[in-house]
């Protein structure tokens, strides 16, 4: 009978400490697993059992507690914070210039004008109407013999036909033109202001 004494403490440190483990987690998941040979009864030294018909009071086995794993934490990824666009100015069309039409006849181996004046940077266009029975062109040069700023096109306006002659001279002052075919008497001067 005193050898059974020391078991029953024993075994009501055990029933409380399985109470305690399975009470013990307030709510919250474990991770690891319980098995029942784990359980500190198992490591108890043995004691001698007699084949006694008195009741003893079975030993408390822990039940293994469902594992409940908690689902690992997934990175949420962050928002990046996109650049604001910025505005680009619109870009401001520059308003063309329409050309000055300035008409030119060639009539009687002369030109019907002996001056002609433009504006510095303002494009303009030289229309020749042809009324003599040969060829004429109308060219403007930087001066006479000098070097050539342009031309009608054809280069040679046949009798009744036109040429026409656009262009624009940036640089302001006294430039010379002529009827390459007749320069002595069909020429002139052209102001640039």
């Amino acid at each position: 009978m005193h050898k059974r004494l020391w078991v029953l403490p024993i075994l009501a440190i055990l029933a409380i400490g399985v109470v305690a483990a399975a009470c013990g987690d307030n709510g919250e998941k474990s991770t690891a697993t319980r098995t029942p040979g784990a359980s500190p009864a198992a490591t108890r030294p043995a004691a001698t059992a007699t084949p006694a018909a008195s009741p003893t009071r079975p030993a408390a086995t822990a039940t293994p507690a469902a594992t409940a794993t908690r689902p690992a934490a997934t990175a949420t990824p962050q928002a990046t914070a996109t650049p604001k666009a910025t505005a680009t100015p619109a870009a401001t069309a520059t308003p063309t210039a329409s050309a000055a039409q300035i008409d030119i006849v060639a009539d009687a181996m002369a030109f019907n004008k002996k001056t002609i004046e433009v504006t510095a940077g303002q494009p303009f266009t030289i229309t020749l109407d042809n009324k003599d029975s040969v060829p004429h062109n109308f060219h403007i040069y930087t001066q006479k013999g000098g070097t050539s700023i342009a031309v009608t096109d054809p280069q040679a306006v046949s009798s009744g036909s036109t040429g026409t002659l656009t262009t624009t001279i940036t640089q302001p002052g006294e430039y010379y033109f002529q009827c390459d075919f007749h320069p002595e008497a069909m020429n002139g001067t052209l102001t640039v202001k």
